[in-house]
């Protein structure tokens, strides 16, 4: 849905987040100037080593970010 949605953000719920979260949608995140990205954990790490891998953004969102213009910086924490 943040994917599509026509404002600027989204009240989601993930799978597995125990609170309801406010997402910026995609089209807000792709005009930002500067976007920077933090992954945590081995489980996040492998996600962002499948996004950097290709496929559509509708298996995995982040990769709008990672293929468009101005790509973020990325942070990894173990």
């Amino acid at each position: 849905a943040a994917l599509t949605a026509a404002g600027p953000t989204l009240a989601i719920r993930a799978p597995g987040a125990g609170e309801p979260r406010v997402s910026l949608t995609a089209p807000v995140l792709q005009a930002a100037r500067r976007t920077y990205l933090l992954f945590t954990g081995a489980a996040k790490l492998a996600v962002l080593e499948r996004a950097l891998a290709g496929g559509p953004a509708r298996e995995l969102p982040v990769r709008l970010l990672l293929a468009g213009p101005g790509a973020p910086t990325l942070f990894y924490a173990p």
